[in-house]
């Protein structure tokens, strides 16, 4: 695709796509858009420059996105705005062919040697982890992020002269089918977004359309079924003194009651290893997973087994992937982005390890209708093995309701002594009325926006 001097963006305030216009605007282009409700991450792009608005009116957009000023103009958009929305109506009218995010991001990173993370789960972590080991480097690299990367406060990290990209490859709308990486990893396959696939085999289906688009490496897990053996490296994660997988290329061994693991990467020859030990700088089996994972692609762009274990145990991680903004003897605060029954469960797991003996409460957003409904079951069992739990309304996102499907029909399926049925504007009412130790926000919808009260509720209940 031939990329316009004007880009205007359908829904900027995403985090794709705000990744892609602060790279826009970072190389000369005239970048704006807009999105529906004002947040932190918008006010931040018009602080840098890019036109941000609200309205719908056309009259209200900028000077520069008028036929008369501009000779040509892209128009991006995502599929959380609707194809009869006005603004993209609009634009159309003038000739404009709107084009995805995803087409977008395919053609900055077409003909670039590029690392890609796929994956149901830790694609952000993994990406963010990687793309902090390749920065550490005096070359560096330039990272689209699907979350804000702690340390530096930015979903876009870049060197100028940069040789490698690092990017999510999102199997949502198949957007994962405009990359051809070089090197790449799948992190798991948990089915998710049944509603756009369908099937589980179709969604197995699309990441093996991924993997063949992947020109020199992929990276799988050592017990994922794939069809073919070409080009293909396995890694796991196992215990000391357990048995090591068949066919495995990259391994970190866990130590029961230690916080070093041991990582060995071997890059499709047994002979040309790269070994070291380091503490993994965020908790859980599943955080142990994205920093082999991270590390072995790394690898792959020659990044050196020194920096490779200062980045594993020093890793400043991302905003909402098991954030703590709180944690002390008496209360601790956690949030996070899970939104998967997986999800849920590996948080569950890292936060048992992290704090063991500690009584947990969770307050918890479903996020889509559809999600809800296919994994029901999943979810009323690891919802309750929280010790209390306070459930928000399903977060819609695109979708309309569906008849029967809605918070209250999970709540009766949560086999739990302690649960209640809230509302946003009165859960610290209800938090208020029963001792909490372990604060845990956890969703993908809107949740966020509680984060500044709950900090302040717990800091509160220090006093």
């Amino acid at each position: 695709m031939t990329l316009a001097k004007h880009v205007f963006f359908l829904g900027l305030g995403g985090i794709g796509m705000s990744a892609l216009a602060r790279h826009l605007h970072r190389i000369g282009h005239v970048v704006g858009g807009y999105d529906l409700s004002p947040s932190p991450l918008l006010d931040r792009l018009r602080g840098e420059g890019i036109w941000v608005g609200h309205s719908e009116n056309v009259d209200n957009l900028p000077e520069w996105t008028k036929p008369n000023v501009h000779e040509a103009l892209t128009l991006v958009w995502t599929p959380a705005i609707p194809a009869d929305f006005p603004l993209k109506r609009h634009f159309e009218s003038q000739g404009i062919q709107a084009v995805k995010r995803a087409e977008l991001l395919g053609a900055i990173t077409q003909d670039h040697p590029t690392l890609a993370v796929a994956g149901t789960h830790g694609k952000t972590t993994t990406s963010s982890w990687l793309a902090d080991m390749l920065m550490a480097q005096p070359a560096g690299c330039h990272a689209f992020l699907g979350g804000i990367d702690a340390a530096s406060g930015t979903n876009m990290l870049t060197k100028p002269g940069a040789v490698w990209h690092v990017v999510e490859a999102d199997e949502f709308d198949r957007s994962f089918h405009q990359l051809h990486p070089t090197h790449a990893a799948v992190t798991n396959m948990d089915p998710d977004h049944l509603d756009v696939f369908g099937t589980e085999e179709a969604f197995q289906e699309a990441f093996q359309i991924f993997g063949n688009q992947v020109t020199q490496t992929l990276i799988l897990p050592h017990n994922l079924p794939w069809p073919t053996t070409k080009n293909l490296e396995r890694f796991a994660v196992v215990d000391g003194g357990d048995d090591v997988p068949d066919r495995l290329d990259h391994l970190a061994t866990v130590q029961a009651g230690a916080r070093d693991v041991a990582f060995e990467l071997h890059r499709n020859d047994p002979f040309r290893t790269c070994s070291f030990v380091a503490a993994p700088a965020m908790a859980g089996r599943h955080n142990t997973a994205n920093a082999l994972v991270a590390a072995a692609l790394a690898y792959h762009a020659n990044v050196g087994a020194e920096v490779l274990a200062q980045r594993v145990a020093h890793f400043g991680g991302v905003r909402r992937r098991m954030e703590v903004h709180l944690d002390t003897p008496e209360v601790t605060y956690i949030d996070d982005y899970a939104h998967h029954p997986s999800e849920l469960s590996a948080l569950l797991s890292a936060i048992d390890s992290r704090w063991p003996n500690r009584h947990v409460t969770m307050v918890f957003q479903p996020h889509l209708y559809s999600r809800t409904r296919d994994f029901g079951v999943e979810f009323a069992k690891v919802l309750g093995q929280v010790d209390r739990l306070f459930l928000l309304p399903i977060y819609p996102a695109r979708e309309a309701p569906i008849p029967g499907v809605d918070a209250q029909w999970l709540f009766d399926n949560i086999s739990s002594p302690d649960k209640h049925l809230v509302a946003s504007d009165s859960i610290f009412t209800s938090l208020k009325a029963c001792p909490v130790d372990v604060l845990v926000t956890a969703g993908a919808g809107d949740i966020d926006r509680l984060v500044p009260q709950a900090l302040q509720h717990m800091q509160d209940r220090r006093k």
